[in-house]
This record gives C-alpha cells, structure tokens and sequence, in this order.
C-alpha cells in the first residue's frame, strides 16, 4: 500500500462564516468519503480539520521569529487532511470527488516512504 495525504484548500474563512445547517452538510460529504474510502479498500490513517489559517503561527526560512498569521498571503489555505493508505490511486481520486463537491479544492500527494530517504 502506498501512502497518500489528501490535503483540502479553500477559501480560509468561508467555512466559518457557514451557518450550522451548511456545516452539518458538508460534514456529511466528510462522512459519505470515509464510508466510500473504506468501502472500495483504501484505508484512513490519519488527518484533521484544522482550524482556522488567521490562527497559525509561522517561522519563516532562515530566522526564529515567529509571527502570526499563515505563511501565504493568500485567501485559500490548507482547511484539513486526510492520511490515506491505498493500492489504487485512480480510485482514491475518484473518491475524493466527494471532497471536492464541497467546494474545496483537493490536493493528492503521495508521501515519501522511509526506504526512499537516504541513510
């Protein structure tokens, strides 16, 4: 099995500013993929919701200075990941439609394995 982080990019404050109905529905979306995952044999190993990108806090390259706020001046950031486990990328990326049907953007990148990092 090869390991996969499932990152979710949107727009950084549109979640919060939902109305409780509109969450719950997008959670339900969230809930629809893990059943899906684990129904065709991929297999969820870890990941988070995280909270909102005006709460991080960043070092920047080459100081100890820590600021507040994200790295990227940007209004999408990263909202949550999923760390998944699958033999089959294709269908993980047809799963994670589910994912993008909530309006987030999704990001499939394979992770580095420990037999690939030199000794």
């Amino acid at each position: 099995m090869t390991e996969y982080v499932v990152l979710l990019m949107g727009d950084a404050e549109r979640w919060w500013d939902m109305t409780e109905e509109e969450r719950r529905a997008g959670y339900a979306q969230h809930d629809a993929f893990s059943q899906q995952v684990h129904e065709r044999g991929h297999k969820i190993v870890g990941g988070a919701e995280l909270r909102r990108a005006s709460e991080a806090r960043t070092i920047a390259p080459d100081t100890t200075v820590v600021t507040d706020g994200p790295w990227a001046e940007t209004r999408e950031q990263v909202g949550g990941f999923y760390i998944i486990e699958s033999g089959d990328l294709d269908d993980l990326l047809d799963c994670c439609r589910l994912l993008a049907a909530t309006g987030d953007a999704v990001e499939v990148r394979q992770c580095v394995s420990p037999e690939e990092r030199p000794s």
